[in-house]
């Protein structure tokens, strides 16, 4: 390949700098084609019309090497065949028009097919070569990326990697960087060279590629006939490797581009994403998906590590929707793994499968078929949160900017979870607000305790996501009443059960000590279920009421956002307590006003009937015993004697009815319903078992002050009175057809029956529509009595 001539430079070894008729040399003709001024007359030949589109393709043709590889071929000094100009010209045609615009590997795959069209430029014998390119790579391995010729399956062979080892023209191309002839047969000292001699190669001839002044890889030429490859061989591989040369250059930077057009692209999207708002688990799986297309991974994943030492898997990807081959969900943190050494550095770590020792090495190498895996760092408000992953199968390779990627969607993860922690801590504020404003609502609306205990526990049970709270009042005698429970243990405490107050060590303590307790060992929480709990005491001033209790089955403390809530909670808490116990007070004195009114009517009923009545009725029966006196004055006097008698026991009707003191609710309302002068229906219960002498007496208080109205006011025509008795107490119902409209601000009357019934813990309601009547329900808490025969045959009758 040498012929011992200086080239203009002075170097030995190559072929001399053609001249055309001016004795110019190309560089100088390549200098006036730079400045505009080369002339196609000043060549022995006209330069082809291919050569002058060639030259107007743009960037690929402003490189001299390339130029000055096609251009040679037409100055003067050239001696070869024809035919092989030809062919040489074509092939250079193609390649010109494909280094444009092309994809890289479209360009690889002609460029092999050119190259195994060997012309020997003596004989003018065409041959068929095996040809091949080939990328290196920095552990000294290579890429085959195209092949032509031979019995080899090129599809099968295409992307795997080779290691230079032993002795080849690639390994001496990859040592040296300078083309590399194998003559005589191929010696098996290598992998290359074992394959090469399925074929029984006896020549090759490697030519290096070079890309921005570094070595990229080889273009090789085998034959694997008798003779060896021709003397021009060379120089022909040399000149495609040129074109190759800047045809990779300007692949490369088209890609590269591409692959950064791409890479915006999908970031874009996940940042859209993020900025909408979007759930973690869907930003997740699109990171996951993106990364995966975007660097050509066979799988790609996220792990979150977790307290226990763990990294779980949240979000898979798989090239076209493979099974994922490791559907572990878990893997360790410690030992020999990715997630360990990506953990230990905190930044990307590398590992290749078959080098890692360990469950989890032979794991992945008997399960799977991944061969290389890269982990990436997330990072959520300055924490180690997880790692993002991408995975190659064995015999491939990850793009080279993919630990850049991993990287960079990192920290969109990262970003993300900071949006999503963000977005999490407005929901959980605004979810906290509205629990609390559910509690202070039923406060605020007066409902009963017991309700509001209950409340308390679902909406703080619900809140944090925790699996028991309770609420407790402190008795005499280290006693406590359950107001509220709910969770796991609201079988062992149900709402109204009492226990001992040493029976729970939480309690116990906060009982002893009158402060805010939390206990994170389970050891000592006083339950098998509870792994924590925190409990918070009661007070009303300074004196504790009771205590709060919230317990976890989870591991790990409560989180201490739970204690304002908690805190707000115990006090609307006490705040209700506290207006229950005054309601009460108030509702405790009008009862015993009530009672004491009612007591003193009954006093005042029997001292007329035992007292001034009993003695009326004596001198009437002794005036009209008398003989001595007579006349109309004695019948006169009698009569008045009888009239004075009469207004007295009406009288004392009127303070304490003496059909409720002596028969009991029913036959009073049936005597108040005969005397009522509008006709009313009255409708009692088939079995009366009777109640409490206080609840019967206010009940039928309620009835005559409510058919005193009707008479009055209503101008009806009819009224139903309705009797029922239940557990909870008597309820009554009066109602009348008349001209409706009542309020209770209008007269004293409603009031006093409001205060009747509130004072004995019932409640009143009234419905009074302009124009459509009145109905005016009452009910009043009482306990049932057994009934005597008189009642139940009163009731049927």
């Amino acid at each position: 390949m040498t012929d011992g001539t200086q080239n203009d430079s002075g170097s030995p070894g190559r072929s001399p700098i053609r001249q055309d008729r001016s004795g110019r040399s190309i560089s100088e003709i390549l200098a006036e084609l730079q400045a505009g001024e080369f002339m196609l007359g000043k060549l022995v030949a006209p330069m082809p019309i291919f050569v002058q589109r060639l030259m107007r393709r743009g960037r690929f043709w402003r490189e001299p090497s390339a130029r000055a590889a096609v251009l040679g071929r037409w100055l003067p000094g050239r001696s070869t065949d024809r035919r092989g100009l030809e062919a040489e010209r074509n092939a250079l045609l193609r390649l010109g028009e494909l280094a444009v615009d092309a994809p890289i590997q479209e360009l690889f795959d002609a460029m092999a097919e050119e190259l195994g069209r060997i012309v020997d430029t003596e004989t003018g014998l065409a041959r068929q070569a095996v040809a091949s390119v080939w990328q290196f790579h920095p552990d000294k391995e290579a890429t085959l990326v195209a092949g032509s010729g031979g019995r080899f399956d090129w599809s099968a062979l295409l992307g795997t990697r080779w290691p230079l080892d032993g002795d080849s023209a690639n390994a001496r191309v990859y040592r040296t960087g300078r083309p590399a002839r194998l003559e005589g047969g191929i010696p098996l000292t290598g992998s290359i060279s074992r394959l090469l001699n399925t074929i029984e190669a006896t020549s090759s001839l490697s030519v290096p590629i070079t890309v921005h002044g570094e070595l990229w890889g080889s273009a090789v030429v085998v034959a694997d006939w008798a003779e060896p490859l021709p003397a021009n061989t060379e120089s022909q591989v040399a000149q495609f490797a040129a074109l190759a040369s800047t045809a990779i250059s300007s692949a490369q930077r088209r890609e590269q581009v591409g692959r950064l057009v791409d890479e915006h692209a999908a970031m874009r999207r996940v940042a859209v994403l993020v900025a909408n708002g979007a759930q973690p688990e869907q930003v997740w799986k699109t990171v996951a998906a993106e990364l995966g297309e975007l660097c050509g991974a066979y799988h790609t994943s996220l792990s979150q590590y977790d307290a226990s030492g763990s990294a779980n898997v949240v979000a898979v990807w798989s090239k076209n929707g493979a099974a994922i081959e490791a559907p572990r969900t878990r893997w360790p943190v410690t030992g020999d793994t990715l997630s360990s050494r990506m953990a230990a550095t905190g930044a990307v770590a590398r590992i290749d499968w078959s080098e890692v020792e360990g469950e989890v090495g032979r794991y992945i190498r008997e399960q799977t078929t991944l061969g290389t895996s890269i982990m990436a760092p997330v990072y959520a408000q300055g924490e180690l949160w997880g790692g993002l992953t991408a995975h190659s199968p064995r015999g491939t390779a990850l793009a080279e900017d993919t630990d850049r990627r991993l990287t960079a969607f990192a920290e969109l993860v990262g970003t993300s979870l900071a949006h999503a922690t963000a977005r999490a801590e407005v929901r959980r504020l605004a979810d906290e607000q509205a629990s609390i404003r559910r509690i202070a609502t039923k406060v605020a609306r007066q409902a009963a305790l017991d309700e509001i205990c209950q409340t308390v526990t679902e909406e703080l049970a619900e809140l944090f996501d925790i699996e028991d709270v309770r609420l407790f009042r402190f008795d005499p005698g280290d006693r406590m009443t359950v107001l509220g429970s709910h969770g796991i243990l609201a079988g062992r405490y149900p709402v109204g059960s009492t226990h001992s107050v040493t029976g729970d060590v939480t309690v116990a303590r906060v009982h002893r000590e009158h402060r805010i307790i939390r206990l994170d060992d389970p050891t000592i929480t006083g339950d098998a279920h509870l792994k924590c709990v925190i409990a918070t005491p009661v007070r009303l001033g300074d004196r504790l009421w009771g205590a709060l209790i919230a317990g976890s089955v989870q591991p790990g403390p409560i989180p201490e956002r739970a204690l304002p809530p908690l805190s707000d909670a115990v006090d609307l808490v006490a705040t209700a307590v506290r207006k229950a116990e005054a309601d009460e007070h108030v509702r405790a004195s009008r009862q015993r006003i009530v009672t004491a009114t009612d007591q003193a009517r009954r006093t005042f009923e029997r001292n007329l009937h035992d007292g001034a009545q009993q003695r009326l009725v004596a001198l009437t029966l002794e005036l009209r015993t008398l003989t001595d006196v007579d006349g109309p004055d004695r019948g006169a006097v009698a009569d008045e004697l009888d009239a004075i008698l009469t207004d007295l026991r009406e009288l004392s009707r009127g303070l304490h009815p003496v059909a409720l003191s002596q028969g009991g609710l029913l036959p009073a309302l049936r005597l108040l319903v005969r005397r009522c002068p509008t006709p009313v229906r009255l409708s009692t219960p088939p079995t009366w078992t009777g109640a409490d002498e206080e609840a019967e007496t206010a009940c039928y208080y309620v009835a005559a002050e409510a058919l005193t109205n009707i008479a009055k006011h209503a101008r009806a025509t009819e009224a139903d009175v309705a009797l029922e008795l239940d557990d909870s107490g008597i309820t009554i119902t009066v109602s009348d057809n008349g001209i409706g409209g009542v309020s209770p601000a209008q007269g004293t009357g409603l009031l006093g029956i409001a205060d009747r019934v509130e004072a004995f813990g019932g409640h009143l309601s009234v419905t009074s529509p302009r124009g459509s009547g009145t109905t005016l329900t009452a009910h009043l808490p009482a306990r049932r009595s057994s009934p005597s025969h008189e009642e139940t045959h009163a009731a049927s009758s």
